[in-house]
């Protein structure tokens, strides 16, 4: 395909990018916005894929399907991967995403998605996000929810509630436990995430503000441990537990603040995925190597990135960054991913957004909507699953 220019292309979305959001030092949100958009049933897909014998398919060790017949997701087979997306809403992205972004992605890009990403933020609500979950499961994609129990959004403070330690001490058990029967009412697969990014030092279950690093970390997989331990005992089973780490230590990488320091263990974990952009705004000469970010993770992890399936929860690149290439690095990224220069990954998900100083929106970029088409629906095709495989 021809690019055109990003100095053009900086123009054509400049009005419409809003304040600084983003998928990492800046999340926020509102509660869901569903925009009304009919139920897509989307296209046909590789749902019929075996499970995948490899490394922890998802199911935990208290059995995987309930007798009321939740379903959980599988990872793929070996060599296929699935395809998500956060598609950024109109006021605050994180909850308040967009159905309509959604599909619109999805007809950008010519392929339908494995999950949709999105938050609960606990400052505005406590409740399972139903009506956010149903509108994602009415287009064949699984959910994907990070819960935020934050009970405001400022970045780089102590919370005055949700703190590692209350959450170790059980004071919202009860709220947990509510959550997890919604979980269970919906029946179906959940995807569910604590603790996003928790190697940064942004979010208030991270390190800095439970105690610091000398102590932080370990309260940390012990409130993780305690989330996953309350919802599934309360019959929760349909969901599988995924830990989130930034794709880079920050503010450094210290052992105590590092990705193997936050690990909560392996019978609390199901996936394991990262953060990683190529350039997120900020310095547009900053050009992030994503090999090099994932391998040292990895390393981190050390026989957890062996054991577990591995994913790209946030993937994206900054369009204005023309000095990192980006239209250029977005394909070869895209090629890398489906040709199986990295085998351990087994999914990835761009970050849909437009905002000051950054463009990653693919639906309303053509340049960057052309790419995904184009190798998502090249020879390399086959390799993506488009349905998630459910057991």
């Amino acid at each position: 395909m021809i690019f055109g220019s990003v100095c053009a292309l900086a123009l054509a979305v400049a009005l419409g990018c809003g304040p600084a959001r983003g998928g990492g030092q800046a999340d926020a949100g509102l509660p869901g916005n569903d925009s009304g958009v009919p139920p897509d049933g989307g296209t046909g897909g590789d749902a019929g894929l075996p499970g995948d014998a490899g490394p922890d398919a998802g199911v935990p060790s208290d059995g995987g399907v309930g007798a009321d017949g939740g379903t959980r997701i599988l990872v793929p087979p070996q060599g296929k991967l699935y395809h998500g997306v956060f598609p950024a809403g109109s006021t605050e992205p994180d909850s308040d995403i967009s159905m309509q972004a959604a599909d619109d992605y999805v007809a950008a890009v010519g392929r339908p998605l494995a999950w949709v990403y999105f938050s609960n933020e606990w400052y505005t609500t406590k409740s399972f996000p139903r009506v956010t979950a149903e509108a994602i499961r009415d287009r064949g994609a699984v959910p994907f929810i990070r819960l935020h129990m934050r009970s405001q959004q400022k970045q780089k403070v102590v919370d005055p509630l949700y703190t590692l330690d209350n959450i170790n001490a059980g004071m919202f058990d009860g709220d947990l436990r509510a959550w997890a029967d919604g979980a269970k009412r919906f029946g179906t697969a959940l995807i569910v995430q604590y603790g996003t990014e928790v190697n940064g030092d942004w979010n208030p279950w991270s390190a800095p503000y439970n105690g610091g690093i000398t102590v932080g970390p370990a309260k940390f997989r012990a409130a993780f441990r305690h989330i996953v331990e309350v919802m599934r005992a309360e019959g929760a089973i349909n969901i599988t537990w995924a830990l989130h780490l930034n794709g880079e230590n920050w503010p450094g990488d210290e052992p105590g603040n590092n990705a193997g320091a936050y690990y909560p263990g392996d019978d609390v974990v199901d996936w394991i995925g990262f953060s990683i952009y190529q350039n997120q705004g900020g310095d547009p000469t900053k050009c992030k190597d994503l090999n090099a970010l994932l391998k040292a993770r990895e390393a981190e992890l050390g026989d957890a990135a062996v054991k577990k399936p591995l994913f790209l929860f946030e993937l994206g690149t900054n369009l204005l960054a023309t000095q990192c290439q980006p239209l250029t690095w977005t394909q070869q990224t895209l090629q890398d991913l489906l040709g199986g220069r990295w085998p351990e990954l087994r999914g990835f998900a761009w970050w849909s957004e437009n905002s000051t100083g950054y463009v990653m929106n693919v639906q309303d970029t053509p340049q960057l909507g052309g790419i995904f088409h184009d190798v998502l629906g090249g020879p390399l095709a086959p390799n993506l699953v488009d349905r998630p495989v459910l057991h």
